[in-house]
C-alpha cells in the first residue's frame, strides 16, 4: 500500500470516528434527558436491564484572579479560594537538555523523559 492509499485510509477513518463520537454524543444527550444530572454530583441509573449509567454533572469556574486575590486579601490563608501550583517548566527543561548539557546532567535523575504520541496531520489535495 502506497503513502496515498495510507492518506485515503485515514480520511477515511477519521470521518468514521466522528461519526461515532456524534452519535455517542447524541445518544449521551438522550440519556441526560431522560436522568437529569445533578448540578454538581453524581447519580447512577439503574436499568431496567442489569446496567448502571452514572451522570455526573460539575460546574466550571472562570476566576479573574487579580481580583479574587484583592477580594479575600484579608481572608484567613486556610479558606482563601486561591493556590499556587509548582510545575516543571518544559521550554526550560528542553532548552537546558539541548543546550547546557552539564546543567541538564545534574537534574535529569529528577526528570523522566520518554517520546510522546507522534501527530500525524495530512492536508488533501482538493
Amino acid at each position: 500500500m502506497n503513502t496515498d492509499e495510507l492518506a485515503t485510509k485515514w480520511r477515511e477513518a477519521k470521518q468514521r470516528e466522528e461519526a461515532a463520537r456524534n452519535d455517542r454524543v447524541a445518544i449521551e444527550q438522550e440519556i441526560i434527558e431522560m436522568h437529569p444530572a445533578k448540578e454538581e454530583g453524581a447519580v447512577t441509573v439503574h436499568t431496567a436491564g442489569g446496567n448502571n449509567i452514572t451522570l455526573t454533572g460539575k460546574l466550571t469556574y472562570k476566576v479573574d484572579i487579580e481580583k479574587l486575590t484583592a477580594l479575600t486579601g484579608s481572608w484567613p490563608a486556610e479558606i482563601r479560594p486561591l493556590k499556587t501550583k509548582i510545575e516543571a517548566d518544559e521550554t526550560k527543561l528542553k532548552a537546558l537538555r539541548n543546550d547546557v548539557p552539564k546543567l541538564w546532567a545534574e537534574i535529569a535523575a529528577a526528570v523522566e523523559t520518554k517520546p510522546a504520541k507522534t501527530g500525524v496531520a495530512i492536508k488533501f489535495k482538493e
